[in-house]
């Protein structure tokens, strides 16, 4: 069993490095969560922009995790690089993630707060693989394509 879970964490093989990224994007979609739902006991926020924030946090955890567990690239002194690359890869999904909140908004009434949050739960979602692809091949490209990355 023990030998089956680092295989499955390999950081050297793509599916390694896709289960890491699964995991750290869970651990995302509970700060995601967690800093909307706070945000959202803030009176007159917005919700739009409460998820926007969160979703801001959530990338920001997200670049930490990967870079240093998923990526391995801890040791790389391009971490400004890096952040800025990550977080041009995270905007498109930002904006969906942003998108798919409003528009469940529009269908779905607001209703309470587990309403917003499964709500603010569904648009997390919509954005796994993008991020996984564009974190994989442009962020950390310079340590997660190296060795045998086709498995």
């Amino acid at each position: 069993m023990v030998d089956l879970i680092r295989s499955l964490l390999r950081r050297d093989r793509m599916s390694g490095q896709a289960v890491r990224f699964v995991i750290v994007g869970l651990l995302n979609t509970v700060v995601d969560l967690g800093a909307f739902a706070l945000l959202g006991l803030i009176p007159g926020i917005p919700h739009v922009a409460a998820k926007a924030v969160s979703y801001v946090l959530g990338i920001c955890n997200s670049f930490v995790w990967n870079k240093y567990w998923t990526f391995s690239a801890g040791r790389s002194d391009r971490a400004k690089r890096e952040f800025a690359i990550f977080f041009a890869v995270n905007l498109p999904p930002l904006l969906v993630n942003v998108i798919v909140f409003t528009l469940l908004g529009i269908w779905i009434d607001s209703g309470g707060f587990w309403m917003r949050i499964a709500k603010a739960f569904a648009a997390a979602v919509v954005s796994v693989t993008w991020n996984f692809l564009g974190s994989r091949y442009f962020a950390f490209k310079h340590t997660a394509l190296k060795g045998n990355n086709h498995g």
